[in-house]
């Protein structure tokens, strides 16, 4: 049996812990900042481009979007594939995101690095050891910020989430062969491509 005195601050306390089930569960409601993934140009950075012929449900099945794409770009020397996603789902964009968007090549080395066109913007940078010089580069978007440390990012605005309409967050993932290991970023055209996704979806 509740004292009658404790009923109004339960009743609040109960209140309270109905926003967030309202918010996302029933009313699902979501922060649309009209960016879209579709929107960057086919030539990027002086480089043409082909579809990937990745299935229409791709992005649904691996990433629960509905707002993403993927490009292969004819640069010299490599084959490189251009793909954005952009998710509610957080954790499926930054969790290991190389085994849905590049899986095959079996990535020994992980780093964070960062070029001087865009000096704000961690990349995540993944590397293989074999002869292929297969790597991976990705950026990691979320209103208006880039994520260095996705976990610790994620603690961070938890309580924010709790009572806010949800954000996309936004998945540049590059993939290349035949790149050197120890080669300056800022020479390769793999992150040439990376920024100037970034730079004309950012300017949307």
């Amino acid at each position: 049996m509740i004292s009658a005195r404790f009923v109004p601050v339960l009743c609040v306390l109960v209140a309270l812990a109905l926003v967030p089930a309202v918010i996302h569960s029933y009313v699902g409601v979501t922060d649309d900042d009209g960016r879209r993934a579709s929107a960057v140009p086919g030539t990027l950075a002086g480089f043409a481009s082909v579809p990937s012929g990745r299935s229409q449900t791709w992005g649904k099945r691996r990433f629960d979007s509905d707002d993403w794409m993927e490009r292969r770009y004819l640069t010299p020397g490599t084959e490189t594939a251009l793909t954005i996603v952009r998710s509610y789902d957080l954790k499926a964009l930054y969790h290991h995101p190389e085994l849905a968007v590049a899986y095959g090549p079996s990535y020994t080395s992980y780093e964070r690095a960062r070029v001087a066109v865009r000096p704000e913007m961690p990349i995540h940078v993944l590397r293989t050891d074999d002869d292929r010089g297969a790597a991976a580069f990705y950026a990691l978007h979320y209103d208006d910020r880039f994520v260095e440390h996705p976990i610790r990012f994620q603690l961070q605005i938890a309580g924010e989430l709790l009572f806010s309409p949800r954000k996309p967050m936004t998945l540049f993932f590059v993939s290349a062969s035949g790149t050197p290991a120890g080669e300056d970023l800022d020479g390769l055209d793999a992150t040439r491509l990376l920024t100037a996704a970034v730079d004309s979806f950012l300017a949307q």
